[in-house]
C-alpha cells in the first residue's frame, strides 16, 4: 500500500456543493418552522411573549416539542453518518462528505442545545 496525496480540486463537485447548500438551507427553515408551530399550536406557546424560554419548557412531562427535537437529533446524526459514509466511499468524498456532516452537526447541536434549555427550565422551574 502506497499513499499518494491528491491534487486540491480533487473531490469536489460545484454541483454537489450546491445541492447540499439547498439541503441544509431546506432543512434549517423546516426546523425552524416547524419548531415554531409546533410551540404556539401545539404547546400553546405566545408567539409575542418574550423571555428567556416559553413556560410551557417547565412543563414536567415528555411534550410533542421534545418528540421533534428528538427527530432533528436523529436526522442529524444520520447526516453525519452519511456523511462519513460519503467520506470514504462517495465519489465526490470532499464535497459530499462535507455537506453531510456540516448539515448533520448543525441539527444534531441545535436539537440538543434546546433539549438542554428545557432540562434546565424543568428543573429550575
Amino acid at each position: 500500500m502506497s499513499e499518494t496525496p491528491i491534487g486540491p480540486g480533487e473531490g469536489r463537485s460545484p454541483k454537489h456543493d450546491r445541492t447540499w447548500g439547498l439541503i441544509g438551507g431546506g432543512l434549517g427553515a423546516a426546523v425552524g418552522l416547524g419548531s415554531a408551530a409546533i410551540a404556539v399550536f401545539v404547546e400553546g406557546a405566545d408567539a409575542y411573549r418574550s423571555s428567556p424560554y416559553p413556560p410551557f419548557f417547565t412543563t414536567r412531562h415528555l411534550l410533542v416539542y421534545d418528540a421533534f427535537l428528538a427527530g432533528v437529533m436523529l436526522v442529524g446524526a444520520g447526516l453525519v453518518t452519511l456523511g462519513l459514509i460519503t467520506t470514504r466511499r462517495g465519489r465526490f468524498p470532499r464535497t459530499d462528505g462535507v455537506g453531510a456532516s456540516g448539515v448533520g452537526l448543525v441539527l444534531l447541536v441545535l436539537g440538543a442545545a434546546i433539549l438542554f434549555t428545557r432540562l434546565i427550565a424543568v428543573v429550575s422551574g
